[in-house]
């Protein structure tokens, strides 16, 4: 690791040869924001689990976030929020947590959705 952090380069893994992975690096960190020397004890570990981060796809909703078919059509009693539906922002990821605002909104709105058609007694 420390070689690669002299020399800027990851051939295991290719940390830093994206312009998103340099915009999100650290900029006094040379020749690559994205890799530092590990030169200072103590180090720890931890566990890493691959999971979703976020999405430029998904099923796409309507305004109450409901689901579409591809013929534009709703499916009634389906919803999808977050990174379960398409992207709010279309085919770009504006950064860390931007699909915890679309999903607070649009969970908001569907499940006032849904409540509204409920049957009443």
């Amino acid at each position: 690791m420390n070689r690669y952090a002299e020399t800027g380069t990851d051939p295991e893994f290719s940390r830093g040869q994206s312009a998103y992975d340099r915009y999100y690096g650290d900029p006094t960190v040379t020749p690559n924001p994205n890799l530092a020397p590990l030169s200072k004890a103590p180090y720890y570990a931890v566990k890493m689990i691959l999971s979703d981060l976020g999405t430029c796809g998904g099923v796409v909703a309507d305004e109450s976030a409901r689901v579409l078919r591809e013929d534009g059509s709703v499916i009634e009693g389906l919803y999808a929020i977050g990174n379960t539906a398409a992207n709010a922002f279309g085919t770009t990821y504006p950064g860390a947590g931007a699909t915890i605002g679309q999903g607070l909104v649009f969970g908001y709105i569907a499940a006032r959705h849904a409540a509204a058609a409920l049957p009443r007694e």
